[in-house]
């Protein structure tokens, strides 16, 4: 079998390479709403942007030090692939976002100006860092050392394989954690680790953040359910990904916070009024949008709740952490259907047994932990 003269990896029976892109013909330039400073310019120059960005999807994996080579390197082989082959967005009955539709308690509506994920992330040069820095400064108000880090980040999560695929690397790459940290955790702002935000609550290090996301792999018209909105950062990462976004907050002064800060940011970063926000007990889903495709809970619990599997569709992902307050096992349950309408649920564990995680508890009005002790008729 020949062998891709730009990047090394096998040509298929076309002569088409599945990791770089050579051999495909260019693509007619997609059109994407104005969504960060100064990218109106870029977007007419879009078209050939897109097929030269394509060839250089190559992105720097860390060596023994930490550091790739002069900034960049070559994703490893399975990232790579992974990154590059990422299926099509699958088919929803969900309508795009319309204008002047109503939205939910607390949400924007989604308008004709919102950002339309069915286009796919942007698509900012991987070939170097400096690429990538000078990118982000022309088209963004992002700044370096937030922009430095977070590619330092990135490589680390590529080489774990945190992330697998393309659209959830760009949309990680396009996210500004900074924003949702809360100002006194600034310095600490792509830190691996959890960080207090107030109320007793945290925002999740960016690498489980990251891995969640991706087991997830939400689609453009697929709606996802967020239960623990918390700083925000997590939904924010899912409107890169997905037109139709709902999370439920228990702790109403979070809620209200974090609801300002979409409500600022909406203007540079039109995606977030995709976001549908609701002050309420996530425990028991958000009946009047059910179903969802997906949904991703952020905060402990010793069992699935039994609305949240009701109201997850058939074929649908849930992302959840499950087990005592000592550590729980993050599992990606998909719901199937049997055509006699026989529910399964085909479970994993994302970490595949190399690690627990511990999350903030799941917790209902008034602080009580939500747990089969005290939550009446839970099956897992």
């Amino acid at each position: 079998m020949a062998s891709c003269p730009k990047c090394g990896f096998d040509l298929t029976a076309s002569g088409v390479c599945g990791v770089c892109g050579y051999g495909k013909r260019p693509e007619a330039p997609r059109k994407k709403p104005a969504r960060r400073a100064g990218l109106a310019l870029w977007l007419s120059l879009a078209g050939a942007a897109a097929v030269a960005l394509g060839a250089v999807l190559l992105f720097a994996v860390p060596g023994p030090s930490g550091k790739g080579v002069n900034g960049s390197a070559s994703l490893s082989s399975s990232a790579a692939q992974a990154a590059a082959t990422d299926p099509a967005p699958a088919a929803s009955s969900a309508p795009p976002p319309q204008a002047g539709a109503e939205g939910p308690e607390g949400a924007a509506a989604p308008s004709e100006t919102a950002y339309d994920a069915r286009g796919g992330p942007l698509d900012p040069p991987l070939d170097s860092k400096a690429s990538y820095l000078q990118w982000m400064l022309t088209h963004t108000s992002e700044k370096e050392p937030y922009l430095s880090a977070k590619w330092e980040r990135t490589q680390v999560a590529l080489a774990r394989g945190d992330i697998t695929h393309r659209r959830v690397l760009m949309a990680f790459l396009l996210t500004p954690r900074e924003h949702f940290v809360r100002r006194y955790n600034l310095p600490r702002a792509y830190a691996d680790a959890a960080i207090p935000i107030g109320y007793g609550q945290t925002i999740s290090g960016p690498h489980i953040v990251a891995r969640m996301t991706d087991a997830l792999d939400p689609q453009p018209d697929q709606k996802v359910l967020e239960i623990g909105t918390g700083s925000g950062y997590q939904s924010a990462f899912l409107s890169e990904l997905s037109n139709y976004v709902y999370t439920i907050e228990i702790v109403k002064p979070l809620y209200e916070e974090t609801d300002a800060i979409y409500t600022s940011l909406s203007g540079e970063y039109p995606m977030y009024r995709n976001i549908h926000r609701h002050h309420g007990d996530g425990y028991y889903g958000w009946t009047e949008h059910a179903p969802f495709d997906r949904i991703i809970v952020t905060a402990a619990i010793d069992h699935i709740p039994p609305d949240l599997l009701k109201q997850l569709a058939p074929g649908g992902v849930m992302i959840i952490p499950v087990g005592p307050p000592s550590g729980q096992v993050v599992l990606k349950i998909t719901k199937v259907v049997e055509p006699d309408g026989t529910v399964r649920l085909e479970r994993e564990d994302i970490y595949h047994g190399s690690a627990k995680k511990i999350f903030v508890p799941f917790t209902a009005e008034g602080g009580k932990i939500h747990s089969l002790s005290t939550d009446q008729g839970s099956e897992q």
